[in-house]
C-alpha cells in the first residue's frame, strides 16, 4: 500500500513538471512565512464548546477581512456531516469541533453566511453542498482558489487542497501529507473518531494556513499581475518628470494626466479562458 501511495504522489509530481502553465504559477514559500507557519501550528486553538475561546475565535473572525475556511470531510457533500471545522485568520487558527459541538450554533452560521468576511476555500462546490444540505447554511462571501488555479493554469484538470498546495507553493506533498489522513483507518480520514491526534491538527492548521496563502499567490501573483503592472506604470505618471515646475501644471485637482496609462478595458486571466 505504501508503495502504491508513494507512486501517486510520484505520478502527480510527474504530470505537474510537464505542464506547460505551471512554472507561471510556482510561488515558494519565503523564509519568513515558514517561521510564521510553524509558530502558528504550535498554538492552534481547539473548540469543543461555547465557551470564551469559542467567542474570542468568532470576535477575530469578525475583525478580518478574509478568512480561510476548511470543512471535514467535505469530499461527500451532502451524504456526509462536518466533522470539522477549521478556520486561519491573520492571528490565530481555530479547529472548531463540529462533532462534539452538536450543531453549528447560530453565530457561527450567520459568520459563514454574511458577505464579509471573505471566506477563501477549495472545491466550494462540494463545500456549499454538504453546509446547505447537512446544516442548512448558505455559504456566503467566498473565493475558491481551485478556481483561481483553473483560472491561473488555464486548465481544468481536479486538483485536491494538498495537490494545489504543493504545486503551487513548491512543497511536497509527502510533507503536507501524514498517515492519520491517507492511511490507518476511514474514521481517521474522515476526522471523525476522537481524539483528534496531534499529525491531524498540524495537518488541518497547515492546510487551513496555506490555503490563504495560495489563494494570495494566485490572485495577486498571476491573475491580477496586468493590473498591478498597470499600477506601477500608473504611479510613475509624475515621477517621470526630473524638474519641480515642469510636473506642476499637470497636478490640478481636476488633472487627467496619467489616465492613458489605465486600460478600463482591462480583462484579467478569465475573459481568456476557453469555453
Amino acid at each position: 500500500m505504501a508503495d502504491s501511495d508513494d507512486d501517486s504522489v510520484a505520478s502527480f509530481k510527474t504530470a505537474e513538471e510537464i505542464s506547460p502553465s505551471r512554472e507561471k504559477t510556482i510561488f515558494p514559500l519565503m523564509s519568513h512565512e515558514l517561521s510564521s507557519l510553524e509558530r502558528k501550528l504550535n498554538r492552534i486553538v481547539y473548540i469543543q464548546q461555547a465557551d470564551a475561546a469559542y467567542h474570542k475565535a468568532l470576535n477575530d473572525m469578525r475583525d478580518q477581512l478574509s478568512i480561510s475556511v476548511i470543512a471535514e470531510p467535505s469530499l461527500y457533500g451532502r451524504h456526509r456531516p462536518v466533522a470539522v471545522l477549521v478556520v486561519a485568520t491573520a492571528n490565530q487558527t481555530y479547529v472548531f469541533d463540529i462533532q462534539a459541538l452538536g450543531a453549528f450554533f447560530p453565530e457561527l452560521k450567520k459568520l459563514l453566511e454574511d458577505k464579509y468576511p471573505r471566506k477563501v476555500v477549495h472545491y466550494s462546490h462540494r463545500i456549499s453542498d454538504q453546509l446547505f444540505y447537512k446544516h442548512q447554511i448558505t455559504l456566503t462571501g467566498f473565493s475558491d482558489t481551485f478556481v483561481a488555479l483553473c483560472v491561473a493554469r488555464q486548465d481544468k484538470s481536479a486538483c485536491s487542497l494538498p495537490e494545489a498546495i504543493s504545486s503551487v507553493l513548491n512543497i511536497p506533498l509527502r510533507e503536507l501529507l501524514s498517515d492519520e489522513v491517507t492511511g490507518v483507518s476511514e474514521s481517521r480520514q474522515l476526522f471523525t473518531a476522537r481524539p483528534l491526534s496531534g499529525d491531524q491538527f498540524r495537518f488541518l492548521g497547515r492546510m487551513a494556513i496555506l490555503q490563504h496563502l495560495m489563494h494570495d499567490r494566485l490572485t495577486f501573483g498571476h491573475i491580477c499581475a496586468g493590473m498591478q503592472r498597470m499600477s506601477a506604470t500608473f504611479s510613475q505618471s509624475f515621477c517621470r518628470f526630473r524638474n519641480g515646475c515642469d510636473v506642476a501644471p499637470y497636478m490640478g485637482p481636476k488633472s487627467r494626466f496619467g489616465f492613458q496609462y489605465i486600460d478600463t478595458y482591462y480583462k484579467s486571466a478569465v475573459g481568456s479562458l476557453p469555453k
